[in-house]
């Protein structure tokens, strides 16, 4: 089997007004070969790239070649075009990709990352509306969330969790994050301001607290580490194999998350899981929504330490089915991924798991 062509272009699922929080757009990168097997990975890929990088090196290869690729960094900057890869490689193979990594787990516990439309610190909201926000989603069966900690007085995004907490009662399992996005607020937090939302956030008996300082400063999460009991994670913008290794050298997190797109894709994710293994560091990977999800999916199910998987964003008040139901329309078989009792199964047909109908994808190329 020989890779015959390369391309990357936009659909458009449904007209949206400017407040939709739907997935009503997809960016796609499509693989092809010479025995008919088409591969998708669901990102865009840059032309230029394909162009002068991309499609030189690959079209007439065999797509197996991906070590052999991404050691000559080949598809440095590129997941989709992996993806895709691995998509073509399960269908040649009529398997899913985590079963060819080895794995035979049918589904994992999944948390939310929920994000409100409007201002990015969420400061027109008050902790009472959010808090109420994710008691409807704990009505619908979801247990395990995460959310931002971009307010200027971060303790207020702890005590969402503490007013869901009252609201739910005890008896009630839940798992609560924050996720503080480094430098992403546009302002970073002290260390003392570091350790009292760890303290304020394990005393409301949260999982952990995710990039509370600038990516690069491996001293702080360290001593951050060292002074509280909540574990305190990272990683998902590490783009090399040492960016991973500066973290798991420097004792910086407890928890490492690499990303399956900006990571470097399917075969990088599981690099970085063995070399946090051989420092007893879990690896929970960094998620995203809609059908990007499914490679994620496919490498989270492959890594022993990997006990959940986010679904990344969500928009409140949508469900996660609400936000990717438009992607129906491309499926052979709608219903994009199952949600049962808090778990998500991986999607276990061929390749990805993502059934496309290639002759939709064509008449709704923009």
């Amino acid at each position: 089997m020989k890779i015959s062509e390369i391309t990357s272009f936009s659909i458009r699922l449904e007209d949206a007004s400017g407040d939709d929080s739907r997935i009503t757009s997809l960016d796609l990168t499509r693989i092809r070969t010479d025995e008919g097997i088409t591969g998708y990975g669901f990102r865009r890929t840059d032309e230029a790239v394909l162009r002068d990088r991309i499609r030189p090196r690959l079209i007439g290869k065999d797509p197996a070649a991906i070590n052999e690729w991404t050691e000559a960094h080949v598809l440095d900057g590129t997941s989709a075009v992996e993806h895709a890869l691995w998509d073509v490689l399960g269908k040649s193979a009529r398997m899913a990709v985590h079963r060819l990594f080895g794995s035979s787990r049918e589904q994992m516990p999944y948390y939310l990352t929920c994000v409100w439309p409007g201002a990015a610190d969420q400061s027109h909201l008050t902790p009472e509306q959010q808090a109420q926000d994710l008691l409807h989603y704990v009505q619908q069966g979801h247990t395990r969330f995460k959310i931002r900690a971009w307010r200027h007085d971060p303790l207020e995004d702890v005590r969402v969790f503490s007013l869901l907490r009252e609201a739910v009662g005890s008896t009630t399992h839940l798992e609560l994050m924050l996720d503080r996005t480094a430098h992403h607020p546009g302002w970073l937090w002290t260390d003392a301001q570091a350790r009292s939302v760890a303290q304020a956030l394990e005393a409301v008996g949260g999982t952990w607290l995710e990039e509370p300082f600038a990516r690069e400063n491996i001293p702080a999460y360290r001593q951050l580490r060292e002074s509280v009991q909540l574990p305190i994670t990272g990683g998902e913008f590490g783009t090399t194999l040492k960016d991973f290794r500066d973290y798991l050298v420097g004792e910086a997190v407890d928890i490492i998350q690499p990303d399956a797109n900006g990571s470097g894709g399917l075969l990088a994710c599981r690099k970085v899981a063995a070399l946090a293994e051989a420092f007893d560091v879990p690896c929970i990977l960094h998620g995203t929504m809609g059908p990007n999800l499914a490679a994620a999916l496919q490498v989270a199910a492959s890594i022993p330490s990997c006990r959940m998987m986010e679904i990344a964003l969500i928009h409140p008040p949508l469900t996660p089915q609400e936000q990717w139901q438009p992607i129906d329309r491309i499926l052979k078989h709608p219903g994009l991924f199952h949600l049962v009792n808090g778990q998500i199964r991986v999607p276990n047909g061929p390749g990805l798991g993502v059934d496309i109908d290639d002759d939709v994808v064509e008449s709704l190329r923009s």
